[in-house]
């Protein structure tokens, strides 16, 4: 009896001193410590937190892993992201994960970090692993004897979920699953979070990102109100409110208004004041069937501001070839700027057949004529880019430009939240021209004055403007560049 008592009082100093060094090197919020309890002091086996971002869902993760390895010798722990080539960037690159703990108590519980498989070895024999959900075939042979922790939950492909999950009944190991709320019924977090409910041994959480008491308020605020503006409210009731909102059947520029659009006549005035400013485009959608689209553009070379000039929308089939449209394309061009050195052309890559007639037909095609992608991969990014040259008043439509602002103001995502591919072609080249222009960022942008014969800007760029408006553009290029 007295051995037992001694090992009792041996084991809880053990777990005492555990427990003041981890708070020593992380201090939870209440939030985070309702988790925690569910884990450690209730033992739920299924814990599921939908939480919005900046919750601190991050250092409960790592605390959780850690604190489980250290109590439990001889545990074999889990860490799974949605992707094994996002474990680096999500929790160990930036030594989230790795460097949880202070040095010096690194050198009393750590035995080993491998960096290569992301492996953290303790000297209670204990580790923690992490994984990538996309690698579902190497799952089932995991013995989880310790937690398990699904990061980005609503993105773990279930099939990793149904091959490791057996691997948790070898000492009825607990699973946490944390991460931003999915919207989709049908989504494995949804269907984990549901069944935590109805679980005795389960445990429900729902937190919005303002329960961590180290984010600011105003920042929030500012979000709330930069996401509302941008029409997508949804977004941050999802990323913030931690609330499953159906994310789609809204419209993509909302912040699209008839303020942006200027009489012809005035924008053409502007452009001929101040043509050395400008950088020229014309981009192309060839179709031969629905729609062959062209659109005209200038960019300022110091400020970035975007006009949309004019454009070619031709929906009649017999109206929409090659022959018929760059004469008028080329037309439209030298009204606005009859210096065909001023224009860069571009079209859509895969449409290899509309430069093969542009190369028979008009073997001198005045202007430099490039292939241009319009990043399938990374659409939204682009999307985001328009929105946000919007917002900060950043482009100006002619008013001849009428079905390029019609398919602005119409382009919407359908209930399933996949954007609509219906009139979209204008669209289209407008993406391929910014990315000719290389406009990736609106830093240092800023909105053009049209009622201002010079722009206010830097000393060398109102020199710059100056010595081109007075016939030393050649000069000015040799001495400043463009």
């Amino acid at each position: 009896m007295a051995l037992d008592n001694e090992a009792a009082i041996k084991s809880a100093k053990l777990t005492a001193s555990i427990l003041s060094d981890l708070n020593s090197a992380c201090k939870l919020h209440p939030a985070q410590i309702e988790i925690g309890k569910a884990i450690f002091v209730d033992g739920k086996k299924l814990i599921v937190a939908e939480s919005g971002r900046k919750f601190g869902k991050s250092e409960l993760v790592c605390y959780v892993l850690f604190r489980y390895a250290m109590m439990n010798p001889g545990s074999f722990n889990y860490y799974v992201a949605p992707f094994q080539n996002m474990i680096s960037d999500i929790i160990w690159k930036n030594n989230r994960l790795p460097g949880f703990l202070p040095d010096a108590l690194s050198k009393k519980y750590i035995l080993s970090i491998n960096n290569t498989e992301m492996r953290i070895m303790f000297k209670n024999g204990s580790f923690i692993k992490c994984l990538g959900s996309d690698n579902y075939n190497a799952s089932r042979g995991y013995s989880a004897t310790g937690v398990a922790v699904y990061d980005e939950g609503k993105d773990v492909n279930p099939q990793f979920h149904n091959a490791f999950e057996p691997n948790l009944a070898i000492t009825d190991a607990p699973l946490l699953v944390v991460g931003t709320p999915a919207y989709d019924d049908d989504n494995l977090f949804t269907k984990l979070g549901e069944r935590a409910k109805s679980m005795k041994s389960g445990a429900y959480f729902n937190f919005p990102s303002h329960v961590n008491p180290h984010i600011s308020a105003e920042y929030l605020a500012r979000k709330e109100l930069e996401l509302t503006e941008r029409g997508e409210y949804d977004i941050f009731q999802v990323e913030y409110l931690a609330k499953r909102v159906k994310i789609g059947g809204k419209y993509i520029f909302p912040m699209l208004k008839k303020s942006m659009v200027k009489p012809h006549g005035e924008i053409l005035e502007h452009i001929t004041r101040n043509r050395k400013d400008y950088d020229f485009y014309t981009g192309y959608d060839p179709g031969s069937v629905k729609c062959f689209a062209v659109g005209m553009f200038a960019i300022h070379r110091f400020d970035r501001h975007i006009i949309a000039l004019d454009e070619i929308y031709a929906t009649k089939l017999g109206e929409n070839s090659v022959r018929q449209i760059v004469p008028v394309s080329l037309f439209k061009a030298n009204e606005l700027n009859s210096n065909v050195d001023d224009w860069m052309d571009c079209y859509d890559h895969a449409a290899a057949w509309f430069a093969s007639e542009v190369a028979y037909e008009y073997p001198d095609y005045p202007h430099a004529l490039f292939p241009c992608e319009k990043d399938l991969k990374n659409k939204e990014a682009k999307l985001s880019l328009i929105k946000d040259i919007l917002l900060n008043g950043l482009m100006t439509f002619s008013d001849r430009v009428v079905h390029g602002y019609l398919e602005m103001d119409n382009y919407k995502l359908d209930d399933n939240g996949k954007l609509i591919k219906i009139n979209d072609h204008w669209i289209d080249l407008f993406r391929y021209v910014l990315n000719l222009a290389g406009y990736s960022t609106i830093e240092g942008a800023r909105p053009v004055d049209f009622t201002e014969r010079f722009k206010v800007g830097t000393p060398q760029q109102d020199r710059q403007r100056e010595q081109r408006e007075t016939g030393y553009g050649d000069i000015d290029d040799y001495l400043f560049g463009d």
